[in-house]
């Protein structure tokens, strides 16, 4: 039975809308011919409203019987208001046409209200849904989604072990900000992925180049925020989605399930579970690659009241993971560690991770300004387990407290002004049973402060910040664990401590202007800073897992860069086009390299290293709706970077090759469900390997899909 209901959801993926035999509301939303995304609608009477979708369209079911109030509301547009009626089992249809509100720049969308990010801002933005059926459960976990974007791709390290990379800088260079929280829990470390997936996850949105102004240390390439899905909020029905996800090359299945509701007066309750597991991995030569197994569980808890003018969230997310470690040695028949076809049962080397991540949002607004906070708590434990299931080899424990508060006071004589405090406190330990120890314990504790003013003149829109952010990382190597192991600091102190400070500030000058409503140019001049993070200042020990013994350098200065970013992009109603140009130089790159040096016990000497580095490129994507009703589109993108260390006069290494892609989304029939999708991807032979990296020949990657929506009984839908 088991296996059955297995395949059942692996050949079947459904989604449960809730049904009621009251009545609904539909309408779109448009302005000159335009579709309005994310525009508010608001029941006033309920207290209770959604957002548009991508084509102007809202809907709000199980309405009681009546008359009712609606607001339409998009910044930047004057605010509509109308009354309508409600009848009993039929749809209300309305239609409103939004009208631009004298100097406030049209197409404005909030980005993330932990900063008070918007689309405005000069920063090069792409946002990333993530409702594509073919992409649910992809093994390389969210970056499955990211990589559609050009100028982000996925380093992989092996199975379920993927980081992200944005315009050629990764590792601890991007921040993720997920569940409000910003992520510092050793991810990036060379053989550790981001850690999370797309399990309730609505969309997600990259910020291209330095972004330090709004989020501090880390944000030097550019931030990915990840937003929950929240249908729930927008109905006061339960509302949820079961299905599942199957691949062939690792044998891999991952069911998911989630469920939410909205109550009277505001409160809504909400829950994700998943479950994936995959055994090893075939490669293109029908080879199985050992222990590329691996094997996570997530569930995840929402809480809140969600008002007009007020909304607070309490989450809660447990994700578990078990992830083998691929050894040199594995391409070696003789050595190799694959045993049959669809063994999951984990094998020694292993890691094991464990992250529970608590975290309260709030969010007020009236008339003179709207204030953000946002509290978080993350506990990342985590172990290197290599020669004996019952003993850890590495394990460290990191907690991580982190704060952000605004508050932004409207425009007022087309001024508007952010105030921002932001701030971490981070405690990593070593486990006192762990075998090695390569990194002392430490505490962090940051502090960053920062200003942004925004101007609205004409066509022109002007935004200049300014922050300053103050870091204190602390090693302690007097714990008794560490003092028996013989671990010792940097010019081994008396006291066994020793600390690095990071201060001073950064600066961002941008503008963006509308050439016409169609026509955009944004330009943006900002710097950004990365403080060198716990294994680069102070690693001196074996690593578990990579056959290197690591040693860091305490006297590392911070990592400053300095990019200009120019984009400018066409939009009417059945074409668009966007592009943009970087460069950014960076002073005191930190980069990792085997010294040829073996020490005592046979294993190679790898060090960090600092010089500075000039990366550029640029990016352009395209979108055509050739038939009417999105029944056929088109687009494609590429993306070109190229990165240098200067002085060295090497190439950088994880810069990837030039790539392209080609997609064609077609629905055949007008009153159909049905969707036929099609992409090409082009890699470029890269010929510009960096240290560690070999050249490798370009390839191409088809990738063919259909779809169809099945309606069943009481308004539910099953997707095939």
């Amino acid at each position: 039975m088991r296996n059955k209901f297995y395949l059942l959801l692996i050949l079947l993926t459904s989604s449960i809308q809730g049904f009621s035999q009251k009545g609904n509301l539909q309408g779109t939303v448009f302005s000159e011919g335009f579709a309005m995304e994310f525009v508010s609608i608001y029941i006033v009477e309920l207290e209770t409203g959604t957002k548009t979708d991508e084509q102007g369209k809202f809907l709000l079911d199980s309405i009681k019987v009546g008359e009712y109030e609606i607001r339409v509301s998009f910044v930047g547009f004057k605010t509509i208001s109308q009354k309508f009626k409600i009848e009993e089992n039929k749809t209300t249809l309305l239609s409103f046409n939004l009208e631009k509100d004298g100097y406030m720049l049209a197409g404005v969308t909030v980005v993330d209200k932990q900063s008070g990010l918007d689309s405005r801002t000069p920063y090069t933005l792409s946002r990333i849904q993530t409702n594509n059926l073919g992409l649910k459960g992809n093994p390389a976990g969210l970056m499955g989604f990211l990589t559609q974007e050009p100028g982000i791709y996925g380093a992989e390290f092996g199975q379920g072990i993927v980081k992200p990379f944005i315009r050629g800088l990764g590792f601890s260079r991007v921040v993720t900000i997920y569940q409000n929280n910003k992520l510092e829990n050793h991810q990036w470390g060379a053989d550790h992925g981001l850690g999370i997936n797309d399990l309730g996850i609505g969309n997600v949105d990259v910020i291209k180049g330095p972004a330090s102004i709004l989020y501090g240390s880390g944000a030097l390439g550019g931030v990915i925020l990840i937003h929950d899905e929240e249908r729930y909020l927008h109905t006061k029905d339960w509302v949820g989605r079961a299905g599942a996800s199957f691949n062939s090359v690792s044998l891999g299945y991952r069911p998911y399930f989630s469920i939410g509701k909205s109550f009277k007066k505001g409160f809504f309750v909400a829950l994700d579970v998943a479950q994936e597991s995959h055994a090893d991995y075939k490669d293109g030569n029908n080879r199985i690659i050992g222990n590329s197994r691996f094997n996570s569980e997530t569930y995840r808890l929402h809480v809140g009241i969600n008002k007009e003018h007020f909304r607070n969230k309490l989450s809660y997310t447990f994700h578990n993971q078990r992830l083998g470690i691929i050894t040199d040695e594995e391409m070696e028949d003789s050595q190799t560690l694959v045993t049959t076809r669809a063994d999951r049962q984990m094998q020694l080397p292993f890691q094991q991770v464990k992250d529970h991540i608590l975290s309260y949002s709030q969010n007020t607004k009236n008339s003179k300004y709207v204030t953000s906070l946002n509290v978080s708590f993350h506990v990342n434990d985590r172990n290197e387990i290599e020669e004996n299931e019952n003993e850890i080899d590495l394990g460290l424990l990191q907690t991580h407290l982190f704060y952000n508060a605004r508050i932004t006071f409207l425009p007022i004589k087309k001024w508007e002004h952010t105030f921002g405090l932001q701030g971490s406190f981070i405690n990593t330990k070593n486990k006192s049973e762990a075998k090695e120890i390569l990194m002392p314990d430490a505490q962090v504790f940051e502090n960053g402060l920062y200003y942004l003013a925004s101007i609205r003149l004409g066509k022109y829109f002007m935004q200049a910040g300014i922050r300053y952010d103050y870091r204190k990382t602390t090693a302690d190597a007097s714990a008794p664990h560490l003092i028996d192991f013989g671990f010792v600091l940097p010019g081994d102190p008396s006291n066994r401590k020793l600390s690095s400070i990071f201060n001073g500030p950064t600066a961002s000058l941008g503008f963006s202007k509308e050439l016409n409503y169609q026509h955009k140019i944004k330009l943006n001049l900002s710097s950004g800073f990365r403080a060198p993070d716990l294994a680069e200042l102070f690693s001196n020990g074996n690593h578990p897992g990579t056959n290197r013994f690591e040693v860091g350098n305490a006297n590392f200065k911070r990592e400053q860069s300095f990019q200009t970013d120019l984009n400018w992009s066409f939009e009417n109603k059945k074409f668009s086009l966007a592009t943009s140009i970087y460069g950014n130089i960076i002073q005191n790159f930190i980069s990792f390299v085997g010294t040829g040096n073996i020490n005592t016990s046979g294993l190679e000497i790898w060090e960090f290293r600092q010089d500075n580095a000039f990366l550029y490129g640029g990016e352009i994507g395209m979108n055509y709706q050739v038939l009417d009703r999105q029944r056929l589109l088109l687009s494609a993108s590429a993306s070109l970077i190229r990165g240098r260390a200067i002085q060295k006069n090497e190439n950088l290494s994880f810069v990837p090759p030039d790539n392209y892609r080609i997609k064609a989304l077609y629905k055949p029939f007008k009153k159909s469900n049905s969707k036929f999708s099609s992409e090409v991807r082009l890699v470029d032979t890269h010929n510009r390997p960096g240290y560690g990296e070999s050249s490798t020949k370009g390839f191409a990657l088809l990738n063919l899909g259909v779809e169809h929506s099945f309606k069943v009984k009481n308004d539910k839908k099953l997707n095939l």
